[in-house]
Parts: C-alpha cells; structure tokens; sequence
C-alpha cells in the first residue's frame, strides 16, 4: 500500500463511490509486499440513538457542518457492511455507553436497542458507566455469559417486559473487562466467585494468520456514582491489571495488542505513554472525535492526519475515539511478520449522504412504533424500591409516565442548542433554567439557585438559521421545533427534583470539585463529564494559573442573584436528585439538609400542579440488593420542569438571550482585575473540546507533550 493509493480512496469516497473500488488496489499492493491488512471498526458510544437525528460534523480543516439526518444503527450498519466488504479481515469493535441515552432505551432499561444491535455482528465489546445506570441485576441479566443471573425486581421486570415480552434482552456479542470485579459485600455470592471477574479479560482472533488480542477496561468512575448502580459490584482502574494481561496474551500468541477503554481520551492516552506493548487503544467515554489520529509515545503525544498512512513506531500507541453515532472508525492495521508497521485512520461521517440499511432499518421501525404516531403505548419507569412487595400494583399512577408521542412538539426555539463546550453551553444553561424558574413557582419564598449535570450526551436542535431550504429531518419536524424526543435525550436518566439548603461554602469547594475532575493536569483524577450548568449564578475561574495554596482553587469569583457569593449563609438550592442517594445530596452536591421533593398531582399530566413533599424514607436505602424508596410516587422529573419552563416562555420560544452562554467566564487571576482570558485549548489537537492535559501550571503531574500534527 503506498500513499497515492490511500489517497484514492480517500478520493473515492468524497465522490460517493463504492467503497470496494478504492481500498481494493491499496491491498493488493500491500499483498504483494507480504504485508496483511486487518480492518478495525469502531462502533463507540452509541448512546441509545436507534435513529436518524441532528448533529454536528467535524470537518478535516476545523470547520463545522450541520446535518438533520445524521446517525442511527441503519445508517451505521451501511458503512459497517461497505469496510466489511472491503477487507475480510475485520473486526467489529463497540465500547461504551450504548444501551442509554434516549427515551426508547430509558423506558425499556435498554431492550429497545439490544435486537437490532445483535444482528451487527459485533466481535467484542466493552460497556461504559452507563451501562450500569439500570442496577446490577439488569447488567448482569444482559452482558454476562457466567455467574449469577439475578431475578428482576418487578419494577425492572414491568419496564423490560414492556418492549419485547420476559426478561432482559441479553446481548449475543462477547462483553469484556478486566476491571470489573463481584463484590460480597453487596450482593450474596457464592465462594467461588467471590472478588473474581464479572466478564471475561480479553478474546484473541485470528486475521489472515495474525493474532489480534482485544482487552477490555470499563468505566472507573461507576462508584462516584449513585449506589444503586454498583450494588454487588467492585471497579478498579484497570491500569494495574493492564500489563499482566497484556503478557498473559502474548504468552497465548498474540502480537497485535487492542485496548478498547472507556476510562476516556486523556487517561487512555496516558496509558498509551506508561504502558508497553499496546498497538491501539478504541477510547470512549469522553464524547470527543479524533478526526486526527492520535499517537501516544513515552515523550509525548503526537497527532497525525486523517486518511493516510503513517508508521507506529515501537512502543508507540494508536488512540482514536468517535462521538456517539455520528461517525463510524476505520482503523486500517498494515501488519508486517506479525507486528503492526503502519496504520490508516478515519473518523466517517455518518452524515445526510449514507443511506440506511433496510433490513436495519425494519429492525429499529419496529423498535420505535411503541413510542411515536399512532402505534405509541404508555410506558412507565419506576426506579429502585417503587414496587417494595414485588407488586407494583397499577403502574399508571407512579413513576414517570410517558403518554405522548415522542414526536411530539413541545416548544420551538431561535437559537441552536447544544453541548459543544466544557465550561458552559446553551443546553445545560436552558435545563438550570427551567429547574431554577419552575421552582419559584412552587416553593414558598423560591429558591437562590439551581444546577444541572455537566452531561455530553444529547443531540443538537437546530433553529432555522443552521438548517438550508433543502435540509429536511428523519421525524418530520420543521426547523427550531423541540419535540419530546429531544428532551428525554437531554436528560434520559431517572432522578426526581429536590430543594435543599446548602451553605456557601459547601457549594464552592463542591464545584471546585468538579472542576477538578475536568481539568486536573494528573488525567487518572479527570472523572469525565463537563462542567455544570449554573441557574442564578456566574462565576469567574481561572484555569491557567491555579489551583495553589497561596491563591485557593480555580474559582475565582461566585455570584448569585447578582451578589457575591456569601460562604457563611444557607442557600435554597434546586437541583435533581438521583434515587438511592443519602439524604445530604442533590446532583453533584453534598452537605445539604432539609430536602423537600417535588411530586406531580396526576403522573400523566406534567402540566398539574406540584406539591412539596418530605422523603419516603430516609435510612436504609440501601441494604444488600434491597433498594427502598425515597422519591414520591409522581415524582417530578427534569423533562417535567423543561416542559412547564417551555410553556411559560412567550411563544414557547428559547431566544438568544434565554440560554445566552457568558455565566462562566475565564480569568487571568494574575493581574489587578482578573481580566478575561480564552479558555484553554489543547496542545495535542485544538479540535478537541476537552484538553486530555487539564489545565493549570504545567509543571503538575501528569503533563502530556504534543509534537504537532505530522503528514
């Protein structure tokens, strides 16, 4: 294979021709020079998205496209099929949150995807942190071919049955992780499998003679998350079981190592510098697309562009990641004498112009029926400890309901929303918004402020400035219309709506904590995820010169309501509040008392009215695998209190000024004033949204070098 040939089918491509007419000469030729050819597929992300939907393309030179008809398994499954038929010699590798993230997958804890996703023919694959979000007993029904296959609550048993009769939907496609560990503590086990592996480590396949080792290392940060996720469960880091593995597979024969990770791109990187022997590692987690190839050597991290070959050097690693189902990754492997000499890297667009698959396509139809049009039943989610005798009982007055088509319009907006940016974005400054202006409404007095999760999960809604005359959309909407489906994919989790009062104090060291787990220059303490969305508040920080002992952390300045943030006084804090947490907590904050949750007079109608209410219980929540309830029944959910905000706007229209970005702004706290500075950018690639470095005094621990970008 030599470069005019890549160059072809990169030629190829942008001219819309099969696939099979571009890479077939490159192989040949590399063939002939003995060399073999193996195709790594990334499948990564997937985030629950069954169908077509809005988003933004990265283009190679930096700039940005907007498409309406991006994504979805059938449109992946074209592409997935043209590199299948390229090159024989491939493998279909999945690795993070996939069975999350929309209303579809909400509703049924996860089964709406698994049928179409079992027909892909996938080779391995690795969960995210996500995964996790439906309890232990739903994970292990799914992804574990050994161990204990614990029976499901009824509340679990209501909402998987609900899509395609009993039982979990257990996937078909090998499910690895060599970080994933059962815990006695939570669950009872037998001795046997006391602290042994959930999943098998790893699989080897054989590739025209080459021995390809995949390993799996699932999400870390599950145990910073609610309890409920990891009851019976044990998560390490992954990193110190990683080189004996490694060895472990070339002692079996293996000479090509692949790592697909979902600890996220900057710790993924970092393991590709410490760590000998790996080839490539498939990142996940992190929302970001490599649309450059990144190289992890000892020294210091290298980009490398799209689409043609450069040389792995020894000891060197390949880190690519893809952005949910927006692009599909092609990693093309030259193998010479066992060993991985070059490579071929593309992050494809899975844009307006891929066709969709129609065996695929009849799969996801059918998924979705239960939720649009005509065809739409009720369904229901009920969390943790709502069906306490394993009886729910009538499931159409509890829980979260939902009777409406996800098609359905529910506001409009003048302005793109999206979540595009680390510190702060449109989307999350409407979501604190509308938890910050509904709950005025209802709490006697009102409340300071609000939060929202710093989430990267969710598609963009277009307003007409971003969409042509001849774009149309997969649902039918009109530019700037907000449906239901977009909503419950801005916030396609469970948790309820609580007001509790914090100190001042406690808020600020809290989202200092935050921003430390987002820019911290060491990237085994970045936890993932953004920054929060602030209601009533702004902030000053700086990012380049702190934290030090001499100056504090990162904060620079908090205001609420337009004042300084006093540290000694009580706040009202609005906020979610996920189930099964302690009574001291609201989403990302702890420390607080006094919590009151909101609950709905009719579960099927988000519109009536809301009435403040204590804890269900509050000790206890969680003992062993048994989870009891905390919300109230008609709890209030965060699409609840987006609907009601969309309805009290004029016109139910979002303007400019409405989710205006400028609450947070960076500061150079240096110099008299704290003037403002850009936001750090990262050195590695600046088209990266997060920089895997951190932020800060570059003589921290855990610096990566860059060495630019190469040809």
């Amino acid at each position: 294979m030599n470069m005019s040939k890549t160059t072809c089918r990169l030629a190829c491509r942008k001219l819309l021709l099969p696939l099979a007419l571009c890479i077939g000469a490159g192989l040949s030729t590399a063939q002939a020079n003995d060399e073999k050819v193996i195709s790594l597929i990334q499948l990564s992300d997937v985030h629950g998205n069954l169908v077509p939907h809005t988003g933004v393309i990265k283009n190679p030179d930096g700039s940005e496209r907007y498409v309406t008809q991006a994504g979805g398994l059938a449109k992946n499954k074209t592409l997935i099929d043209q590199i299948r038929a390229d090159n024989p010699n491939n493998l279909l590798l999945a690795v993070g949150d996939t069975t999350h993230g929309t209303a579809e997958v909400m509703f049924t804890v996860g089964d709406a995807i698994m049928p179409t996703l079992n027909t892909f023919g996938i080779d391995a694959y690795t969960p995210g942190n996500w995964e996790f979000g439906y309890g232990p007993a739903v994970f292990r029904n799914r992804f574990a071919s050994f161990g204990p296959k614990p029976p499901l609550p009824a509340n679990l048993r209501i909402m998987a049955d609900a899509f395609d009769g009993p039982g979990i939907t257990a996937a078909n496609f090998p499910t690895l992780a060599i970080n994933l560990y059962n815990d006695v503590t939570g669950l009872p086990l037998p001795p046997q499998l006391h602290n042994k592996r959930v999943l098998p480590p790893y699989k080897i396949f054989n590739l025209d003679g080459v021995n390809v080792a995949v390993i799996g290392i699932t999400a870390a940060i599950v145990p910073q998350q609610p309890d409920v996720m990891n009851i019976g469960l044990r998560f390490t880091q992954g990193v110190e079981e990683l080189p004996g593995i490694i060895q472990e597979v070339r002692n079996l024969g293996a000479t090509v190592i692949v790592v697909q990770s979902e600890l996220g791109l900057p710790q993924n990187l970092e393991i590709g510098r410490r760590i000998k022997g790996i080839d490539v590692i498939f990142s996940a987690h992190t929302h970001e697309t490599t649309v450059n190839a990144l190289v992890a050597g000892k020294k210091r991290v290298k980009s490398r562009t799209p689409g043609r070959m450069h040389h792995l050097r020894h000891n060197e690693t390949v880190v690519v990641e893809t952005n949910e189902d927006l692009y599909l990754g092609r990693l093309d492997l030259i193998i010479d004498g066992g060993e991985v000499e070059k490579f071929i890297w593309e992050a494809i667009p899975v844009d307006d112009d891929v066709v969709e698959d129609p065996a695929t396509k009849a799969l996801v139809d059918a998924a979705e029926a239960p939720f649009i049009g005509d065809t739409l039943v009720r369904h229901t989610f009920m969390p943790g400890g709502y069906c306490p005798a394993n009886n729910c009982g009538d499931i159409t007055t509890r829980g979260v309901q939902l009777t409406e088509s996800l098609d359905t319009v529910v506001g409009y907006t003048e302005v793109m929303l999206h979540r595009d940016n680390t510190l702060e974005d449109e989307i999350n400054n409407f979501i604190a918004d509308a938890m910050f202006n509904v709950s005025n409404t209802v709490v006697p007095g009102g409340v300071d402020l609000s939060m929202t999760n710093g989430f990267r999960f969710g598609n963009a809604i277009f307003s007409a400035n971003e969409v042509s005359a001849d774009q149309t959309f997969s649902d039918g909407r009109e530019a700037g219309e907000i449906t239901l489906r977009d909503l419950f994919a801005l916030f396609p989790i469970s948790p309820g709506v609580a007001v509790a009062e914090f100190s001042g104090a406690r808020i600020k060291s809290d989202l200092e904590v935050v921003l430390s787990a987002v820019f911290n220059r060491n990237p085994f303490l970045q936890r993932g995820g953004w920054y929060v969305g602030l209601g009533n508040m702004t902030q000053k920080i700086d990012l380049d010169n702190r934290p030090f002992s001499s100056s504090g952390g990162r904060i620079v300045e908090t205001t609420v309501g337009g004042m300084k943030l006093d540290t000694s006084k009580r706040y009202r804090f609005a906020s979610c509040f996920p189930h099964g947490e302690a009574l001291d907590r609201i989403c990302r904050t702890s420390g607080g008392v006094n919590h009151l949750f909101f609950e709905l007079a009719d579960a099927d109608d988000y519109s009536s009215s809301i009435s403040l209410v204590p804890a269900v219980n509050s000790e206890a929540i969680i003992t062993g695998p048994r989870v009891k309830q905390v919300l109230p029944d008609r709890f209030v959910h965060p699409v609840h209190m987006m609907r009601r905000y969309l309805d009290s706007l004029p016109g139910r229209t979002v303007t400019a000024a409405d989710a205006a970005t400028g609450r947070i702004q960076t500061v150079d706290s240096t110099i008299a004033g704290n003037p403002p500075v850009p936001a750090p950018v990262s050195e590695i690639d600046p088209s990266l949204i997060q920089p895997p470095e951190g932020a800060g005094p570059k003589f921290f621990s855990g610096i990566i070098g860059n060495a630019g970008a190469g040809h």
